[in-house]
C-alpha cells in the first residue's frame, strides 16, 4: 500500500511539473510576441541609440586625429577639412556596423 501511494504522490508532483512547464512556456510565448509589437518608443530608443553611436564615434576620431597632430608636433599635420572627412568615415563605418549588430541580435532573438 505504502508503494502504491508514493507512486501517485510521484505522479501529482510529476503533472504539477508538466503544468507549470506548459503555463511558462506559454507565458513566454506571449511575452516574446509582444516585444515584436510595434512601439514608438523603441522606434524613438532605437534612432537616438544610433545618432549618440554616430555622434561619439565622429567626435572620438576628431579628438584622436587632434591629438595626433598636436603630439607630433605638426609633423603629422591633418587640415581640419581632412579631419571632418575621416571622422565622418569612421562614423559611417561604425553606424554600419551598430545596423547589422541590431539586425544580427534581432535575427538571433527570433529563433529563440
Amino acid at each position: 500500500m505504502k508503494k502504491k501511494y508514493r507512486n501517485s504522490k510521484n505522479a501529482l508532483s510529476e503533472q504539477k511539473a508538466i503544468n507549470i512547464l506548459k503555463t511558462d512556456s506559454e507565458e513566454a510565448t506571449d511575452r516574446s510576441a509582444k516585444e515584436y509589437e510595434f512601439k514608438p518608443l523603441n522606434l524613438l530608443k532605437g534612432i537616438l541609440g544610433f545618432v549618440f553611436v554616430l555622434a561619439i564615434a565622429f567626435g572620438w576620431m576628431i579628438l584622436m586625429l587632434l591629438i595626433i597632430s598636436f603630439v607630433s608636433l605638426s609633423y603629422l599635420h591633418f587640415n581640419i577639412d581632412v579631419m571632418l572627412y575621416v571622422s565622418a568615415g569612421f562614423a559611417a563605418v561604425c553606424g554600419v556596423i551598430y545596423i547589422l549588430a541590431k539586425i544580427r541580435k534581432s535575427i538571433g532573438r527570433r529563433k529563440l
